[in-house]
């Protein structure tokens, strides 16, 4: 009886106990063991980085993206379309302490354990040529320029 009380009193002050806290902060609320495919924040620059995943989107279909809120915004639109395009969802997460370069930036996972060594995309497909085509996945270097509605009145 007097254990139950002292679980209980430690729950309510403590909140309630976690399974590998570091891990999960460090990819995005997630385990290590579910997950396909990871980039860092500098990674996902690389435009053929961005066909990796696209990839990865297609060999293995209908599990989640999370992507790392502090990501450049027009970073994130772009793999967000490109997830939304492989009927994918996503969520954008933020973390405390998380932007560095080398942070994760991206992390595709599922639902349950699948243990794929290496998960970083340098590591996985570092070793394969070039073949995808680059210049249809490439990434914007920034987001393109509006025009105001004078510009617009004004063609």
């Amino acid at each position: 009886m007097a254990k139950d009380v002292q679980d209980y009193l430690e729950k309510g002050m403590y909140g309630a106990p976690q399974i590998k806290p570091d891990e999960k902060r460090k990819y995005l609320g997630t385990f290590r063991e579910r997950i396909y495919l990871s980039m860092t924040l500098a990674e996902m620059s690389k435009a053929n980085n961005l066909a990796y995943f696209k990839e990865e989107l297609t060999k293995n279909p209908n599990h989640q993206v999370l992507i790392n809120a502090a990501l450049a915004p027009h970073l994130q639109n772009t793999y967000m379309v490109a997830s939304q395009k492989a009927n994918c969802s996503f969520k954008i997460v933020d973390t405390e302490n998380q932007a560095q370069p080398e942070a994760i930036g991206l992390v595709y996972a599922g639902e349950e354990a699948v243990d794929i060594d290496p998960i970083s995309v340098t590591e996985k497909y570092d070793h394969q040529p070039d073949a995808l085509n680059v210049e249809e996945t490439k990434v914007p270097d920034r987001p393109p320029k509006k025009k105001g509605w004078l510009g617009q009145l004004f063609k």
